[in-house]
């Protein structure tokens, strides 16, 4: 009996020793998991210039449709009396060195042709950005879906382009910054990646209303609030910057309630003045 309760005593021994190295082990590789998975310090440039550009396209559509909603201006009542007089000087002169006024729909239709070949510039680069970055990208450990997602984007932007859609060019980049924010979330403990996703949601307010999407657009402002949240946690603004974050959520606050008159003028100021606020946050938080 003696024996048999020896064996048993050892036998439950060894298998508690068992299990405390197990758990032991198991504890080391959960410990030195983050350490395998340590975000790295620097963002790539390829990856910021994608960012940037993203924003850039956003810009210059914006300018684009401002310029297409101006009316055409004709010619001054000065070159039509210039015309007068040269008729009146005698034809020779006229035909010698006058020059036809220039055709003010002609000139609207290539500074708008001007502004979408630099846009077309802009997307261009970010192709070769991302092209850049994209084994990075797998390198840092970014998720396919998120990959598959940034390309599914970029090309469907290039295409929008060539068709001329103003508003799906707007749309697509600004999901392409979507995307982008989730490649920034793999480098160091910063606010990047929800600065950009803020920024994301303040412009989808306004893409989304005037494509008359304005539920999708009311969703915006509730996820722009959400981020807005994890923004304030990784900030760490000093604390006489603290009351830019308070400006801001007001700013956001009041796009929200803007969206009640479903005046796309007062949207965008709005949006404009929010926008602006988080630029200073951003300025503060680096």
């Amino acid at each position: 009996m003696d024996k048999g309760l020896v064996k048993r005593t050892l036998f439950c021994f060894v298998l508690a020793f068992l299990l405390l190295i197990s758990m032991l082990t198991g504890c080391g590789r959960r410990e030195q998991r983050p350490a395998q998975q340590a975000k790295k310090e620097n963002i790539p440039v390829s990856l910021t210039k994608i960012v940037e550009n993203s924003q850039t396209i956003i810009e210059q559509m914006e300018k684009l449709q401002k310029e297409m909603q101006k009316p055409v201006q004709p010619s001054g009542e000065g070159g039509g009396q210039d015309g007068q007089g040269t008729e009146g000087g005698g034809g020779g002169g006229g035909g010698g060195g006058g020059q036809s006024p220039p055709d003010p729909e002609q000139e609207k239709k290539q500074r708008i042709d001007k502004m979408w070949e630099d846009t077309l510039k802009t997307v261009e680069d970010t192709h070769k950005q991302w092209n850049d970055y994209e084994n990075t990208a797998v390198k840092d450990n970014a998720r396919d879906e998120s990959i598959v997602k940034f390309e599914t984007h970029l090309n469907t932007l290039t295409v929008t382009i060539n068709q001329r859609d103003s508003m799906a060019v707007m749309d697509e980049a600004n999901g392409m910054a979507l995307v982008a924010a989730d490649f920034l979330a793999l480098y160091r403990d910063n606010p990047d990646s929800e600065i950009v996703r803020v920024r994301h949601y303040l412009q989808q307010t306004c893409v989304d209303a005037r494509r008359n999407r304005w539920d999708e657009a009311r969703r915006s402002i509730s996820s722009a609030k959400q981020a807005m949240g994890k923004l304030e946690q990784k900030a760490e603004l000093e604390e006489a910057d603290k009351g830019l974050i308070d400006k801001l959520r007001l700013s956001i606050d009041n796009l929200g309630n803007s969206m009640l008159d479903r005046d796309l003028d007062l949207l965008k100021i709005k949006k404009d003045i929010a926008l602006a606020n988080l630029d200073e946050v951003e300025k503060k938080a680096k």
